[in-house]
């Protein structure tokens, strides 16, 4: 689960609804609710681009480091390196998705696992906040 990902559609929202205050007259409402959807874009595109270390994106991500490894060694998991022999990065944007509510993800042979989605949820809160 990301919870960040899942904030997108909120600036949208948030954005209609600037949009139809402006028609309303009601100008300093709008600019406010278009900061706040601009600063939470900014906010969550911070967070997508941070580089983690495998063990960092195991821990977020709920699969295993070696699983992640495999992932780079195939090629469906972008990575960057810190010289020849330095340690894996990945975007914790680019990290694999596990089966949610919505439909299958990249990875649908994982099962939903609610405590990992719980502890996304206050990762993801308290690098927002």
């Amino acid at each position: 689960m990301r919870v960040l990902e899942n904030l997108r559609p909120l600036t949208e929202r948030w954005r209609e609804e600037a949009q139809r205050l402006r028609t309303l007259e009601a100008h300093g409402q709008a600019a406010a609710l278009e900061q706040a959807a601009k600063e939470l874009d900014a906010a969550i595109t911070k967070s997508e681009s941070e580089l983690l270390t495998i063990r960092q994106a195991a821990e977020e991500s709920g699969f295993s480091e070696e699983h992640l490894r495999r992932l780079v060694r195939e090629g469906a998991l972008p990575c960057e390196r810190n010289g020849s022999r330095g340690r894996l990065k990945v975007r914790r944007g680019d990290l694999p998705r596990k089966r949610n509510e919505d439909g299958p993800s990249s990875s649908e042979h994982l099962d939903y696992d609610a405590s990992e989605d719980a502890r996304d949820i206050a990762r993801a809160l308290r690098g927002v906040a």
